[in-house]
């Protein structure tokens, strides 16, 4: 397996976790959405700390951190991604926890689009041919929706950007995944605790059994999916990895729709088959790609 082919999987598990993450986050829903990213920022650190203990790593975060914190450039692009990836996650909860699971998976269709126009940008990436018919199929499907909706929900452009910047931002940081896990989340933790003391409405006393476990396992399904797509985001070309990330919001909208009750209108629908055929393409491009090179 080569190394972009196994960035491209990391990603692809990732996308897969994030796509069923819904389900967990509405399993919260009685809970308000600023509590639920206090707790799961709080969550995140303690997780993190007890895996840094655990697999006995004190001296790699040690000498990472201390690395971090002497290349300041390197620093400051680390604060800003942590700044993105609290953007998206509050904004996603608040999402899903206010029946506006459709929106949150329109900004997970917008966010390919945003992050391969960043990636030639900023990265000089080139595209194949498979991938820019990919890409202008994608684009249609996602005119179709704004058009059909009427306008482009803020909570879709503020989860398409957030994470496409925080992706570009991420590309090219050698920090080992879970240390940068673990200062991405502990930026946001003072904040977090600040809140919970001073501005939190819902106390752990406050939850049914059910919701204290959720609540604790929070920081699980944080890190667990971040992780990957750090490492997968280190190996595969951005364009690439943000292609394939239409899986993650198709996953969403299927939920929405089939298990939370929420409805797509027929002309919504003519614009999610031209995404989805997009990938197709994607999909096939890549595998074609892959035999070409096999056979050279």
């Amino acid at each position: 397996m080569t190394t972009k082919t196994k960035g491209l999987m990391l990603a692809l598990s990732a996308y897969l976790l994030w796509g069923l993450l819904s389900l967990y986050w509405k399993q919260l829903s009685a809970v308000g959405a600023y509590d639920i990213f206090a707790y799961r920022m709080l969550w995140t650190v303690i997780t993190m700390l007890l895996y840094m203990l655990i697999t006995r790593q004190t001296q790699k975060y040690r000498s990472q951190l201390k690395e971090l914190y002497r290349v300041k450039t390197t620093l400051w692009r680390m604060v800003l991604a942590s700044v993105f990836i609290t953007l998206n996650w509050i904004a996603y909860i608040w999402a899903v926890t206010h029946h506006q699971a459709t929106e949150a998976s329109l900004g997970y269709y917008v966010m390919p689009l945003v992050s391969i126009v960043l990636s030639v940008l900023f990265l000089k990436e080139s595209l194949t041919g498979a991938t820019r018919l990919a890409l202008l199929l994608a684009a249609v499907g996602v005119a179709i929706l704004i058009y059909q909706t009427g306008s482009l929900p803020a909570i879709t452009l503020i989860l398409a950007f957030s994470f496409a910047l925080y992706g570009l931002i991420k590309k090219g940081i050698s920090l080992s995944s879970d240390v940068a896990m673990l200062f991405e989340s502990g930026m946001i933790l003072p904040l977090s605790v600040l809140y919970l003391l001073f501005g939190s409405t819902t106390s752990l006393s406050q939850l049914s059994l059910r919701e204290t476990v959720l609540v604790i396992l929070s920081g699980v399904v944080t890190a667990i999916p971040l992780l990957l797509f750090s490492e997968g985001i280190k190996r595969a070309p951005l364009n690439q990895v943000g292609f394939i990330q239409y899986i993650n919001p198709t996953i969403q909208l299927l939920i929405a729709v089939f298990y939370f009750g929420e409805s797509i209108s027929s002309g919504e629908l003519y614009g999610f088959i031209c995404i989805w055929l997009g990938v197709l393409v994607f999909i096939v491009g890549q595998i074609m790609l892959i035999k070409k090179r096999h056979m050279l």
